[in-house]
């Protein structure tokens, strides 16, 4: 359509073409260039409203349109249809993520330059400076009413992408796009109050966000709404209706309920109890590239639940998951070196993994490096080292860690003797319900809790 205007367009101006002086040349030329750019503008528009009201199937064949036309915006949109595998694209497809944004990066499409940034190595330097150097641009994006740009502004400001981490300034930019009502943005911050990101957990404001996305068929929200009825936030507990919905959002293609899905039939109450569909549900997920479902099926495979057991295929699935960045995978792969399950146990190789597991943020990961090298039977022991990755994992708030530390200030292994510092992790790993911390205050530290 746009060579159909275009061709219109000149052909009427040279029918009067030779009356005309090289300054009218000019002003023609100026003017077919803005008529053709007019109807691209209005063709990004029209795609972007249906984007941003999740009609994300008709607004696909737009953005590949205007992106043949070399439209860098319409890029960066087809960068997030693979990226996310949204609409009937379904599965992430890391290559054409890849792609798309490239190509938007090439032509100065902003948003593409800063999620292909998002793609390198999230524990390399070049990623930080990257996404610093994008920041600036962004906030002047959002501030002259850009409604994805304020999104993708709030999602800096949620993780620290190039900028300090911030819980007020991530809802009052998330808050731009909900007030449009855009489904990322509602998805986002629902997801923010639910799980309690840097703002006070709040189950009722998440599902009255959830619900707006719903209404325009998000499967994301869909899936939300199951996770809140599985654990019984914002609303009663309902194994149930979390099925429905897990089920629902599969059927629209959402790996994230179909992975719940499995843990349903693992765990039996919403259904019936059954190991082989719980194997189905990941072995599906992990063969649509999702890696939370790769370490599930691993785990699978390791334990010979649902499948015949096969340490060797668990381990290659944990590769491929941590390859991802997934910690979890990193972590297993750590306890197959540790104990030579589908490898030759390399109790070096165990620590690196684990070590990987917490640089992506596992904080139970430092524990088992702190655990390795106190005890000392696995690693030379080192006691000052053990009470530095305890401590490493206290900073994350891991349980375990705040447990272990607690121990070793009572015991002075790696520190001082420190009572007072010793009941204060101790009383925080009982209050989190750590297994034995009950056991260590009444027994050792002579204290009697009420």
């Amino acid at each position: 359509m746009v060579y159909i205007i275009f061709s219109y367009t000149i052909y009427s101006y040279m029918r009067r073409w030779m009356f005309f002086t090289q300054a009218d040349c000019v002003t023609i030329g100026t003017q077919v260039m803005r008529e053709v750019r007019m109807f691209d503008e209005k063709l990004l528009n029209k795609a972007e409203a249906l984007y941003i009201r999740c009609r994300l199937d008709e607004a696909f064949p737009l953005f590949m349109e205007l992106a043949g036309a070399g439209c860098g915006r319409a890029m960066y949109f087809l960068g997030e249809y693979y990226n996310h595998g949204l609409g009937s694209i379904k599965d992430r497809n890391e290559t054409e993520a890849r792609y798309w944004h490239g190509k938007g990066a090439a032509v100065g499409e902003l948003l593409s330059q800063l999620n292909l940034a998002y793609m390198e190595d999230p524990r390399s330097e070049e990623r930080a400076v990257l996404c610093r150097g994008y920041f600036p641009s962004v906030v002047k994006a959002a501030e002259a009413g850009d409604i994805v740009a304020a999104d993708e502004l709030g999602d800096m400001y949620l993780y620290g992408f190039g900028v300090e981490k911030s819980g007020k300034q991530a809802v009052f930019w998330l808050e731009k796009g909900v007030e449009k009502g855009y489904w990322r943005s509602l998805n986002a911050l629902g997801d923010m109050y639910r799980l309690g990101e840097e703002v006070e957990e709040d189950g009722k404001k998440a599902l009255s966000l959830y619900r707006k996305a719903e209404e325009m068929h998000s499967r994301e929200a869909l899936t939300s709404i199951g996770f809140m009825y599985y654990a019984g936030q914002g609303v009663d507990f309902d194994e149930g209706k979390a099925f429905s919905y897990f089920r629902k959002a599969a059927g629209a293609g959402d790996l994230d309920a179909l992975f719940m899905m499995g843990r349903c039939y693992m765990e039996g109450g919403a259904v019936e109890k059954d190991d082989r569909k719980a194997a189905d549900c990941f072995k599906e997920t992990a063969d649509r590239g999702y890696p939370m479902g790769m370490w599930a099926l691993g785990q699978s495979y390791l334990h010979g639940i649902g499948v015949q057991r096969d340490e060797k295929k668990a381990v290659a699935l944990y590769q491929k998951a941590a390859g991802m960045n997934l910690a979890a995978a990193y972590s297993a792969l750590a306890q197959c070196y540790r104990y030579g399950a589908g490898v030759s146990e390399d109790k070096a190789a165990a620590v690196e993994m684990y070590k990987r597991a917490f640089a992506l943020g596992q904080g139970l990961a430092a524990d088992e490096i702190g655990t390795m090298y106190l005890v000392g039977n696995e690693i030379l022991p080192n006691v000052a080292e053990a009470f530095r990755w305890y401590e490493k994992g206290a900073e994350m708030e891991e349980a375990a860690s705040w447990y272990h530390l607690g121990i070793c200030y009572a015991e002075g292994l790696g520190t001082e003797i420190n009572r007072d510092k010793a009941l204060e992790y101790l009383y925080r790993a009982y209050a989190a319900e750590y297994p034995g911390a009950l056991e260590y205050i009444t027994d050792n530290m002579q204290v009697r809790l009420q």
